[in-house]
């Protein structure tokens, strides 16, 4: 089963996946299950002015079969009833999808998250989930994601790069395909410039050396981050692995827009989402881009087909 989450009530996620799904056949459509109040589902299809019948636990709109359930009634915002509702469902061989939403609505044993990585993290207890994006043959993983700029530096160790870059290696070739090769940035600017700039990237070099020993493909780095991405090899399935957020991602959107997946990593089961924000200047006005919403389910059908 592809379980989708609701996210923000207020957000454009509800419309993109409605439209998404819309472009799905019947039999693909079967795979999936909508976690979302009917309420909030409801107040959706009449601002989008959508003919609906509700009968059987199924909405029926335009032609179209979706299986909803709703959310346990918990004392928490809507976004993170609805994770938690399918983290009580899901299995090892299903597919979460989460659709966007505000940090101040990812509420844990009533501490505020992130984001859905760092809910995921705390959920089960495991620091080291990696954050990957991808599109088509593009992909990218952040050895840091949501922490301030001044802890970065702290943060990665040759143990963290070596823990993540096994995980993402062993999850592409269970999910996606083999990884070819892996491509690092410098933390700092030009790599440190031999010592003069710092000698923080002396630990890519280590956990290079060890990432060697027990994987048999090509790794290259460090690479300046603010030249890594000229260095593409499209004979090989390539993974650009960036130190911080924001060294990475600029060039990811910037050349795919939203047609992208943010991924979560080292789960039992496989987590993805849209790669844009909940927009809500464009709620309810029935003019949000859906393109990446389609992407993303029609990838999560490859997966699930091939897996069951």
């Amino acid at each position: 089963m592809i379980y989708v989450a609701q996210g923000h009530e207020q957000a454009i996620g509800i419309e993109v996946f409605l439209k998404s799904f819309s472009l799905l056949n019947s039999v693909q459509q079967k795979n999936f299950s909508f976690i979302a109040f009917k309420e909030t589902l409801v107040t959706h299809l009449n601002e989008l002015k959508i003919h609906y019948k509700f009968e059987n636990g199924f909405l029926f709109f335009n032609g179209n079969k979706l299986k909803v359930i709703e959310p346990d009634q918990l004392n928490v915002p809507e976004s993170s009833a609805s994770l938690i509702t399918i983290l009580r469902l899901i299995c090892s061989e299903d597919i979460l999808l989460t659709l966007p939403t505000s940090k101040d609505q990812l509420i844990l044993n009533e501490k505020m998250c992130k984001g859905y990585t760092e809910f995921l993290r705390k959920k089960f207890q495991e620091s080291n989930l990696c954050m990957v994006f991808k599109a088509f043959e593009s992909s990218t993983l952040l050895i840091s994601d949501h922490i301030p700029l001044k802890d970065v530096p702290k943060f990665i160790t040759k143990e963290i790069i070596v823990k993540k870059c096994q995980m993402t290696l062993e999850n592409f070739k269970k999910y996606f395909y083999p990884l070819e090769e892996i491509i690092f940035s410098g933390i700092n600017p030009h790599c440190g410039e031999g010592g003069l700039l710092g000698h923080e990237d002396q630990v890519i070099d280590e956990a290079i050396i060890e990432l060697k020993k027990e994987f048999k493909i090509n790794f290259l780095g460090p690479v300046s981050g603010d030249t890594l991405h000229f260095h593409n090899n499209n004979l090989k399935k390539q993974l650009k692995v960036y130190m911080f957020h924001d060294q990475g991602l600029p060039v990811f959107k910037d050349k795919f827009k939203t047609i992208g997946l943010n991924i979560t990593l080292g789960l039992p089961f496989l987590r993805m989402s849209v790669d844009h924000g909940t927009a809500f200047d464009l709620y309810g006005k029935d003019k949000a881009d859906y393109s990446g919403c389609y992407y993303m389910l029609k990838e999560s059908i490859k997966i699930h087909d091939v897996r069951n």
